[in-house]
C-alpha cells in the first residue's frame, strides 16, 4: 500500500498493484516468461542439432583417421590377413569419449567388423540398413539416428541398443599397396553407437548457456526499465503534487482577491446605494414634496433597492459571507434575489448545517449557485425551491423547479462545463451528484455527501 493525498487534503492509501510500475512489471513478467519459454524450446532444438553435430564431428575424424587407413578390400573379402591387420590396428576404435562399441558394414549390410561381436562378422552376417545410412553410403558423409532396441542388429549384438546414438560415416576400403591392377575403392559404413547420456550432457550444457545468454538480458532489461519508470513515475507525481499546491495557491490568491473586490463593493456602492434609496424615500414622503416629484422619488427609489437586490447577489456570486450557520441561509437567500426578477416565486430552507465542514458546506454552495444560475437563466419555471439538509449521516442538497426540463442523454454543448464539472468534485469528497429532468417536468438537483 502506498498513500495519495486526495483534493480535500487527508491521505489514503493506495493499493501498490494499482501502480504503473506494478503493471509494468507484472506485464513485463508475462512478457519474458513467454519469450523465455519460446526460446527455450528453439534454444534446445539448436542445442540438441550442436551436440549432435559435435559428436558426428569427432565421429567423421575417427572413422577417417582410425578405421578407413586400415580398411582394405580384403578385408570385405574375408582375407584373413588383412582381417588380422586391421584387427591389430583398430584396438583404440572405442577409445574416444562416450563411443560404446563400432561397427563396420558393407554396401549390402555385410557385418565385417565389430568390436563387441567378432563371431557375427566372421560368420559375414548381413543385416538390413536404414534408408538413411543406404543415403550416406551413397552420398558420403556423416549422419546420426538414436538406435532401435527392437531392430535384428540390437538383438544380435552383445547388449542392446538402449540408451544409444548410431552415429556413422562413409569410409573407402582401399585396394593395397601390392595389387598389380588395383580394383576401385568401395564404400564402407563406419558406425559408432554412442552413449545418449553423453550427447544429451552435452545438450544440456549447450542449452544452460543458450538459457542464461537469453533470459540475463531480459531479466536486467526489465529491472533497468522497471528502475526507471519508478524514478520517471514518481518525477510526475512530483509534478502533480506540485501543480496541486500552484492551483491552491492561485485558487487561494483568487479567493483572497474576491474577497477584497466584494468588501470594496460592499463599504462603497453597496452602501451608498443603500443610503441614495433611503434617501430618496424619505424625500418623496416629504409633505413640501409634490405629488409628480413623490412619485419620481418613489420610483427612482423602488428602481435603486432592485439594483441594490441585485448588487447583493452579485456580491454573493463573487466571494459568499461565512456558510457556517445563518451564513449559509444568508447567503442562499442573496444568491436566488435575481429570481424575482424573472418572475419565479424562488425559497430556501436550511437545516442541520453546522457540524458540517468547510469543504463539504464550500461544496454544497457552489453546486447550488450552479444550479440556480441554470434555473433561473434556461428553465423558465414559476416555483424553486432550494433545501439543504445535514445530520451525522452527511449533507443533501436538493435544487428543485417546475420548469420546461430537458433531455439529460441529449449532449452539452462543449462550451458549458456546469454541474458536469461538479460532478468529479463530488466524488473526490465521497458524494453523488444526480440531475434528473425531463422535457416539460422540470428539473432536479440532488447532491448527497456521506460521511
Amino acid at each position: 500500500m502506498r498513500s495519495e493525498r486526495t483534493s480535500d487534503g487527508t491521505l489514503r492509501q493506495r493499493p501498490l498493484w494499482g501502480t504503473p510500475v506494478a503493471v509494468f512489471v507484472v506485464v513485463s513478467a508475462l512478457l519474458v516468461t513467454g519469450i523465455f519459454l519460446a526460446t527455450s524450446v528453439l534454444a534446445a532444438q539448436a542445442a540438441e542439432r550442436a551436440a549432435r553435430e559435435q559428436a558426428e564431428a569427432v565421429n567423421e575424424v575417427l572413422a577417417h583417421s582410425a578405421a578407413e587407413p586400415y580398411v582394405q578390400l580384403g578385408l570385405l573379402r574375408g582375407n584373413s590377413s588383412a582381417a588380422d591387420k586391421f584387427f591389430r590396428k583398430a584396438e583404440n576404435l572405442t577409445d574416444a569419449e562416450g563411443v560404446r562399441s563400432v561397427d563396420l558394414f558393407a554396401e549390402d549390410g555385410t557385418l565385417i567388423y565389430s568390436t563387441t561381436d567378432l563371431r557375427a562378422a566372421e560368420a559375414a552376417q548381413v543385416y538390413p540398413l536404414s534408408d538413411r545410412q543406404l543415403a550416406t553410403l551413397g552420398g558420403g558423409g556423416t549422419d546420426s539416428e538414436v538406435a532401435d532396441p527392437s531392430s535384428v542388429r540390437s538383438r544380435d549384438r552383445a547388449g542392446d541398443e538402449t540408451g544409444l546414438v548410431k552415429i556413422y560415416t562413409r569410409i573407402m576400403a582401399s585396394p593395397g599397396r601390392r595389387a598389380q591392377r588395383p580394383p576401385p575403392a568401395q564404400p564402407v559404413l563406419f558406425v559408432a553407437y554412442w552413449e545418449l547420456e553423453g550427447v544429451e550432457s552435452r545438450r544440456a550444457e549447450i542449452f544452460g548457456t543458450f538459457r542464461w545468454i537469453t533470459l540475463g538480458p531480459l531479466v536486467l532489461l526489465v529491472l533497468l526499465s522497471t528502475v526507471l519508470l519508478a524514478l520517471l513515475t514518481g518525477q510526475v507525481r512530483r509534478g502533480g503534487r506540485e501543480r496541486e499546491r500552484l492551483l491552491e495557491t492561485a485558487i487561494d490568491a483568487s479567493d483572497a482577491e474576491r474577497r477584497r473586490i466584494a468588501r470594496d463593493l460592499h463599504d462603497g456602492v453597496v452602501q451608498d446605494l443603500a443610503g441614495s434609496a433611503f434617501a430618496l424615500s424619505g424625500a418623496a414622503r416629504d409633505p413640501a414634496t409634490t405629488p409628480a416629484t413623490a412619485e419620481v422619488l418613489s420610483s427612482v427609489s423602488a428602481s435603486m433597492r432592485d439594483s441594490l437586490k441585485q448588487m447583493r447577489s452579485l456580491l454573493a456570486e463573487i466571494h459568499p459571507p461565512d456558510l457556517h450557520g445563518q451564513g449559509l441561509q444568508s447567503a442562499l437567500d442573496d444568491l436566488i434575489a435575481p429570481a424575482a426578477a424573472a418572475g419565479i416565486h424562488a425559497s430556501t430552507s436550511v437545516d442541520g448545517v453546522t457540524d458540517a465542514s468547510d469543504a463539504e458546506v464550500a461544496l454544497v454552495w457552489r453546486v447550488a449557485q450552479e444550479a440556480v444560475r441554470n434555473a433561473i437563466r434556461h428553465s423558465g419555471a414559476s416555483t424553486l425551491a432550494v433545501t439543504v439538509r445535514g445530520d451525522a449521516e452527511g449533507l443533501l442538497l436538493e435544487v428543485v423547479d417546475d420548469g420546461v426540463g430537458f433531455d439529460t442523454t441529449a449532449p452539452s454543448p462543449p462550451d458549458r462545463f456546469g454541474l458536469r464539472g461538479l460532478r468529479s468534485l463530488v466524488r473526490d469528497v465521497g458524494g453523488e451528484l444526480d440531475v434528473t429532468s425531463a422535457l416539460g417536468e422540470g428539473t432536479s438537483v440532488r447532491m448527497a455527501v456521506r460521511r
